[in-house]
């Protein structure tokens, strides 16, 4: 009986020696690998002519990606995660887990016509240097069309982030008397992702992970579930069963059923509502701006043509829920609702680099037309603000 369980004990340790070994050794691949990949990704976007005719070297567009992998995440109630504070040399993201948005015009922070911007990653402007976000081309603009005004528009943009969550960043500024005079949503991509990801409309992007996670200290079983779900060995084998059966290394994602499109619209209709009357009780005025995507462009480059075969199990969802929101009556009549998802139609050179983040090419378009919709209630909050000078 003892020497059974003296090999029992033994197997038992030389499993534990195995697994560690194995897993130290994988986590030294994928390291490099992943590092490796993220250049190898970068000279792809390259080739595709996305940065053609910016001012940008090869060396300089793969610092970006790598700022963007480098970048990391830290808990926020309410809305799951926000930004750690990053000083990288494209991108910098300040304390408040803000990024840095270029603001010629600004001169006094505490009088300035306020304009916030909400987003994610694509408001965020993945791909782009601070100086070339949307945000920034926006401040940009105005500043060429109101060069005496004090005007300071505000990047809230996230990686991730839905209309939901938008909603929820708006109201603790508004709670922190942190008033707008102009806010601006740009949504659409995230609203189908994380419905996609979750099968389910409304629901934060990633949630899966976040049920995973909940009350893991109260409980071996999930404690032990996502250590090996988490590991490089579980990475190592999912990736080889995907490689042999599927003859791919990467998980294939199926298309939703159509209903979910139509709860994806009426969820996005749902939060524009609530939007609409902090706008009526705090005095500010909101623009909803429906994004463009692969599924919108209507002439795809080759490289474009590439993203939209390989994220085509969205199609659906993006096509049906777009629709849905266009024909709903209260975006018919309300004129802050903007659909711009063809912004990119006449675009004859490659504007995206994956199925929905664009170059600083498309933020100059996108910030472009943004402009052209707030201009007219941008030129009133300027004439409110004015103060006319005591006559003797």
């Amino acid at each position: 009986m003892k020497n059974k369980l003296k090999v029992i004990y033994t197997l038992f340790i030389n499993m534990i020696i195995l697994f560690l070994f194995l897993e130290i050794g994988l986590g030294i691949f994928y390291n490099y690998h992943d590092k490796s990949g993220i250049d190898g990704n970068t000279e792809r976007i390259i080739a595709s002519g996305l940065y053609e005719g910016d001012d940008l070297d090869n060396e300089s567009i793969k610092e970006i990606f790598r700022e963007l992998r480098q970048q990391d995440m830290k808990w926020e109630p309410y809305l799951h995660y926000r930004f750690k504070p990053m000083n990288g040399k494209h991108n910098t993201i300040y304390e408040n887990g803000l990024r840095k948005t270029v603001n010629p015009s600004l001169k006094d922070s505490a009088t300035a016509l306020k304009i916030f911007c909400f987003g994610g990653s694509t408001m965020y402007s993945s791909g782009a240097r601070d100086e070339h976000t949307i945000p920034s081309e926006l401040s940009k603009l105005i500043h060429n069309n109101f060069p005496s005004q004090n005007v300071e528009v505000t990047n809230f943009g996230c990686h991730g982030y839905t209309r939901a969550t938008e909603n929820i960043q708006l109201q603790r500024e508004l709670i922190k008397n942190n008033i707008p005079d102009i806010v601006i949503f740009y949504d659409g991509v995230n609203e189908v992702i994380s419905g996609h990801q979750n099968n389910e409309a409304g629901t934060p992007t990633n949630a899966y992970n976040r049920r995973k996670e909940f009350k893991i200290a109260h409980s071996y079983k999930k404690r032990i579930s996502l250590m090996v779900y988490s590991s490089n060995l579980h990475r190592f084998v999912t990736t080889m069963q995907r490689k042999i059966f599927t003859n791919s290394a990467y998980k294939q994602l199926t298309a939703r059923p159509d209903a979910l499109a139509t709860d994806i619209a009426e969820t996005y209709i749902g939060y524009v509502k609530i939007s609409k009357n902090l706008e009526n009780a705090y005095g500010f005025k909101a623009f909803n701006f429906m994004q463009p995507n692969i599924f919108s462009k209507k002439n795809l480059t080759e490289a474009e043509q590439g993203y939209f075969k390989s994220q085509q199990y969205y199609e659906n969802l993006y096509k049906l829920s777009y629709e849905t929101v266009r024909k709903d009556s209260l975006m018919i009549t309300d004129s802050t609702f903007v659909d711009i998802s063809d912004v990119f139609d006449n675009a004859n050179k490659t504007t995206y680099f994956d199925f929905c983040h664009t170059g600083e090419f498309g933020n100059k378009l996108v910030a472009k037309k943004m402009l052209s919709y707030i201009k007219s209630e941008l030129t009133l909050k300027m004439n409110k603000n004015v103060t006319v000078p005591k006559t003797e």
